[in-house]
């Protein structure tokens, strides 16, 4: 029998995105009076992803043989390379190192358009960042653990498929011929795994205020990603404190 976490957790997770984005919409603009218009009232609101964050961050607390800091709120910087720092999600440290550093990001019609480039150039240039400040030994000897989890609602726009400009100097990439923006989510992060850009991703899709979840690719799952992690916890709670000291200092 599989001890990953029960589906429900992350069912309830999802639907805290939509419940969260809902309560982000009615608390955004109290304090100016003034409140974004449609959608982006919930989305700039900042909170939406929380239900899924603390999910995610139990999986690092919960090993009894080995305690992490988990840090999810405030301001949890880090040092990057092309600029001074990044405030990530969450964070895992052990005696005072950095162990892993995750971000969580969604996305909602009905602009897929554009919010799917904004999604992925951020991701892109995190990645970029991130890797260049381990290549110049920022975060010590030990490589960090990165991750990352997207959220993306399941409607006919999302859904539909995307045409790609014919008018270029070269053609695109097969690959994206045909594919929707939740297909081009899947290739965009398989892939930014499979090049060593993230340790592990999750894809999810949901429809608005629902529960019930669809993983895109079995490689982008929930359970390959918790999979991941206790991979990542048994490698540091494996090391001697001498040899993860000399690692890390």
């Amino acid at each position: 029998m599989s001890d990953l976490t029960p589906v429900e957790t992350w069912r309830a997770a999802v639907l805290g995105y939509w419940t969260g984005l809902d309560l982000q919409a009615a608390k955004q603009g109290q304090a100016t009076g003034v409140k974004d218009t449609g959608n982006r009232a919930a989305v700039t609101g900042g909170k939406q992803m929380d239900a899924m964050q603390e999910a995610v961050a139990k999986l690092w607390r919960d090993n009894p043989d080995v305690t992490l800091e988990v840090r999810t709120k405030g301001h949890n910087n880090l040092p990057a390379y092309f600029r001074p720092v990044k405030n990530w999600d969450l964070l895992v440290l052990y005696r005072g190192s950095l162990i892993a550093a995750m971000e969580f990001k969604s996305q909602r019609g009905p602009s897929f358009g554009n919010n799917f480039n904004n999604r992925t150039e951020e991701a892109l240039g995190l990645a970029a960042d991130s890797q260049m400040a381990v290549e110049r030994g920022l975060f010590g000897k030990l490589k960090p653990w990165f991750g990352f989890v997207m959220l993306v609602e399941r409607a006919p726009d999302s859904l539909r498929e995307v045409k790609v400009p014919k008018n270029m100097p070269f053609k695109a990439d097969p690959i994206f011929e045909g594919a929707s923006y939740i297909g081009r989510y899947k290739i965009f992060f398989e892939r930014m795994v499979k090049e060593g850009n993230y340790d592990a991703v999750a894809l999810l899709t949901a429809e608005a205020g629902n529960e019930e979840f669809v993983e895109p690719s079995v490689s982008l799952s929930l359970a390959n990603l918790e999979a991941a992690i206790r991979a990542r916890i048994a490698y540091i709670k494996t090391l001697p404190d001498d040899v993860f000291d000399e690692l890390t200092h």
